[in-house]
């Protein structure tokens, strides 16, 4: 292990492993589901919407969580939805939501997702630059990694939030402006809902622990 000398440094080989390793779940992660919401009621019955009303947020969009049927029902050639090319449950919450006078779900993040490939791209930069150097703040390199899952818990609470305290007047079911479930189980009116982080949110843990480990491992590196 050699002291840094303000020009950059061989890093330790484990140090680089760990970067590529984030580096790559970072990619994979924003090809993935990150977060998925459900609502459930009986007027959507399990045999019709198996996961309930389902929808999957990506770092790129909103997506239909939905799936059909997995079987006919009894003298039908084909599960409900599948006529029509299957559950569409991105605006059937949309419709769902317009009851309670919630915003369109596409009005939400429309900055952020525009914004997610370049920053995502941009993340890619600063971790390949982490790979070779280790000048003065190089510690920022990494934390552009390390902090993409806390960015996301907060964006997406802040715009439940929004979502939750800008109800429309014109609604045709009453509620008193309320904070959406971020994490777990709630209610809504007769609505129970589901919150929880998707396989995407793993992989972005895993590439933050990744760093963070890289990051400390760096820092001993340079103080040998």
């Amino acid at each position: 292990m050699t002291k840094s000398d303000g020009k950059g440094s061989r890093k330790p080989a484990l140090v680089r492993i760990l970067t590529v390793v984030a580096a790559l779940m970072i990619g994979g992660a924003y090809f993935s589901p990150i977060w998925w919401v459900a609502l459930k009621a009986p007027n959507y019955p399990a045999e019709t919407f198996p996961d309930g009303i389902r929808i999957h947020f990506h770092m790129n969009g909103v997506f239909n969580g939905c799936t059909s049927q997995v079987a006919p029902k009894p003298g039908q050639q084909t599960s409900w939805g599948d006529e029509e090319g299957g559950l569409n449950c991105v605006e059937e919450m949309d419709v769902i939501n317009h009851f309670i006078g919630m915003e369109p779900i596409a009005r939400g993040a429309a900055l952020e997702i525009a914004a997610a490939p370049y920053l995502f791209m941009l993340v890619g930069v600063m971790l390949a630059a982490f790979l070779v150097y280790a000048g003065p703040f190089w510690w920022v390199l990494p934390l552009s990694g390390i902090v993409i899952p806390v960015a996301f818990v907060v964006d997406y609470s802040a715009w439940l939030w929004w979502f939750g305290h800008n109800l429309r007047s014109w609604a045709a079911f009453s509620v008193k402006p309320f904070m959406p479930t971020v994490f777990g189980d709630g209610k809504v009116a007769q609505f129970s809902t589901y919150s929880y982080p998707h396989y995407g949110f793993g992989l972005l843990c895993a590439a933050s622990l990744c760093l963070i480990l890289a990051l400390l491992l760096q820092r001993k590196a340079l103080k040998d």
